[in-house]
C-alpha cells in the first residue's frame, strides 16, 4: 500500500474529497487500487489530461471494477482551472504522474487543498518548492520523490497550530559587537517568514544588546533574549529551549554565511525528513581576509542521504564536523534529551555534535561550502594552550555517561577516536610545561571508554583516523613523554 494511501485511511472519517491532478502515464490500475483501498467519496480528474482521455480512463476502470465506482457518490473530470471547491468544504488534493512538468501543480493554489499527496521523480521542481506554496492552506502535506539509483525521498509535514516557524537559528552573543552586523545581514538575505533569529544575549558588556534591537525594529523575525552571563553553553540552551522551529540550527555571531546557506540546508532536510543536514565551511582569517575551503566529507553516501547508522556514526570520529554547519531536527533532540552541558564555559558544541550523531538516524549533506568560519581574533577559544584546554576532561566525562552507556561497541570506537582527536589536537597547542598533566588526564579519560584490547583499539586508530593519531594514542596510554615532545615537533 502506498504512503498516501495509508495517511487517507488513518484519517478516513475526514478524508473524503479527492482531486486527483494526473498526467496521461496514469494508469487504470492505480486508480482502481487507490478506489478500493480507501473511503473516499468524491473524486475530481485533472491535471494535464483531456476530458476524452479521462472518460476513456473511467470506461477501463468500469470494465475492471465496477464495484469500486459504485462506492463512489461522483467521480468526474474537471479542467485544472475550473476546480474550485465550495467554501467550507475540506479537499485532498493527489498529484502522481505528471511527467516532467511537476510545476503544473502550482495552478492547484486556488483549489485550497487541506491535505496534499504526490510523487514525482527528481528534476527542476523540488518537494521543498511545492511545500513553500502550499504549506498555507494545507494541514498536512506528504510528497515521495523517486530518484535514480537511490532510495526515495519523503517530504512529511504537519501544520501546527501554535507556530509557522520552521526553522530557529540560535546565536550565543557575548563581545561581539564588531562582527554583528556581517553576521546579521548574512543569515537575514534569506526573506523567508518561516525562521526565527534568536539572538540570546549572555551577558555582553559591549553595544551587541543595542545593535540587535536596531535590527529588530526592521525584522520581526529577530527576537533579543536576554540572560545573566553564563558562558556560551548557557547562552545556546537557553535559546534551545525557547527555539519553535521543527529544526534548530546555531550560529556563532563572530561567523558569517553564504546567504542561501539555511535555505539549502532545510531544503535537503525536509525533502527526505532527514534528522541532520549540514554543509560544508570555509576559514576566514580576519588578520589577511583570506578565505580557504577546508576538505570535507560531504560526498557519498552523504551526498544523497543516508540511514546507515555506520555512515552516521563515522563522522563522530570526523574533527571537522562541527554544529554550527548544520541543522538538527527538534523532535530528535527531544527524543534523545540532547541539551547543552551548562556547567561547560567553552567547546560545548562537541558534546552536542558527539551526542546528535549518536543519535540521528538519517543525515544528509549539501555538498557546498557555505559557513565562513573566522579565525585569528582575539579571544577565541581555538586559540588556548593553557590550563582551558583540561575542559576536555568533563566533556567526555558526560559523553561516557550518555553516549558510552548504551553499551554500543561500534558506537565506542567513534567515541574513543574522537576523544584522540581531540587529545592530539589539545596536546598540539598546550605549553609544554602542562603535557605531563594533561597526559595523566588523558590516559584515564582513553581507558574509561572500553573498545577491547589495547592492541586491538591502537590498530583501529590507524585504521580509522591514521598513524599519527595511533601515535598520539600510544604515547598516551603509555604515558611516552619522549615520543610526546617528537611529535608536538612534527606538527
Amino acid at each position: 500500500m502506498r504512503e498516501y494511501e495509508c495517511y487517507i485511511n488513518k484519517r478516513g472519517k475526514e478524508i473524503k474529497k479527492l482531486i486527483l491532478f494526473v498526467g496521461e502515464s496514469f494508469a487504470c490500475g492505480k486508480l482502481a487500487e487507490l478506489v478500493r483501498r480507501t473511503t473516499l467519496e468524491d473524486i475530481i480528474l485533472t491535471g494535464s489530461i483531456t476530458q476524452v482521455w479521462a472518460e476513456r480512463l473511467l470506461e477501463q476502470l468500469k470494465g475492471q471494477d465496477a464495484s469500486a465506482l459504485g462506492r463512489l457518490n461522483s467521480i468526474r473530470y474537471l479542467p485544472a482551472d475550473a476546480v474550485r471547491p465550495a467554501e467550507g468544504e475540506k479537499w485532498a488534493l493527489l498529484f502522481s504522474d505528471i511527467d516532467d512538468d511537476v510545476s503544473s501543480v502550482f495552478q492547484m493554489w486556488d483549489a485550497r487543498p487541506f491535505w496534499m499527496f504526490g510523487e514525482m521523480r527528481k528534476n527542476s521542481v523540488d518537494s521543498f518548492d511545492v511545500w513553500e506554496t502550499f504549506r498555507k492552506c494545507c494541514d498536512f502535506i506528504q510528497i515521495v520523490t523517486y530518484q535514480q539509483d537511490a532510495e526515495p525521498h519523503v517530504l512529511e509535514w504537519k501544520k501546527r497550530p501554535d507556530t509557522d516557524v520552521e526553522l530557529s537559528v540560535v546565536f550565543p552573543m557575548y563581545n561581539v559587537e564588531k562582527y554583528l552586523d556581517q553576521c546579521v545581514r548574512s543569515v537575514t538575505a534569506w526573506d523567508a517568514d518561516y525562521v526565527e533569529f534568536l539572538f540570546v544575549n549572555d551577558g555582553s558588556p559591549d553595544h551587541s544588546r543595542d545593535i540587535i534591537l536596531k535590527y529588530q525594529e526592521k525584522d520581526s523575525r529577530i527576537l533579543l533574549l536576554d540572560k545573566p552571563n553564563g558562558g556560551c553553553a548557557s547562552a545556546r540552551q537557553y535559546g534551545l529551549k525557547r527555539a519553535q522551529g521543527n529544526y534548530v540550527g546555531f550560529i556563532d555571531p563572530d561567523d558569517y554565511i553564504d546567504e542561501t546557506m539555511f535555505q539549502k540546508l532545510l531544503r535537503a532536510a525536509m525533502e527526505g525528513s532527514f534528522d541532520i543536514s549540514y554543509c560544508g565551511y570555509k576559514e576566514y582569517y580576519d588578520n589577511t581576509g583570506e578565505i580557504q575551503e577546508i576538505p570535507d566529507v560531504l560526498g557519498a553516501p552523504y551526498n544523497r542521504g543516508t540511514t546507515d547508522k555506520r555512515a552516521i556514526q563515522d563522522l563522530i570520529g570526523y574533527l571537522r564536523i562541527a554544529i554550527w554547519r548544520g541543522i538538527y531536527k527538534m523532535d530528535m533532540l527531544k527524543k534523545s534529551a540532547i541539551h547543552f552541558y551548562t556547567e561547560l564555559r567553552r567547546f560545548d558544541d562537541l558534546p552536542f555534535k558527539v551526542e546528535v550523531y549518536a543519535a540521528a538516524q538519517s543525515v544528509i549533506a549539501v555538498e557546498e561550502y557555505l559557513y565562513y568560519y573566522r579565525l585569528s581574533r582575539p579571544g577565541q577559544d581555538v586559540a588556548a594552550d593553557d590550563e582551558r584546554l583540561y575542559v576536555h576532561f568533563p566533556i567526555f566525562k558526560h559523553l561516557d555517561d550518555s553516549v558510552g552507556s548504551k553499551k554500543d561497541y561500534r558506537l565506542n570506537d567513534k567515541l574513543l577516536q574522537c576523544k584522540v582527536h581531540t587529545h592530539r589536537y589539545a596536546l598540539e597547542k598546550i605549553k609544554p610545561e602542562l603535557v605531563a598533566e594533561y597526559v595523566k588526564q588523558a590516559r584515564e579519560d582513553l581507558s574509561a571508554t572500553d573498545t577491547g584490547s589495547f592492541l586491538r583499539t591502537a590498530d583501529m586508530v590507524r585504521c580509522c583516523i591514521g598513524k599519527r593519531c595511533m601515535l598520539y594514542y600510544i604515547a598516551i596510554r603509555k604515558n611516552n613523554l619522549a615520543l610526546l615532545k617528537i611529535l608536538r615537533k612534527w606538527k
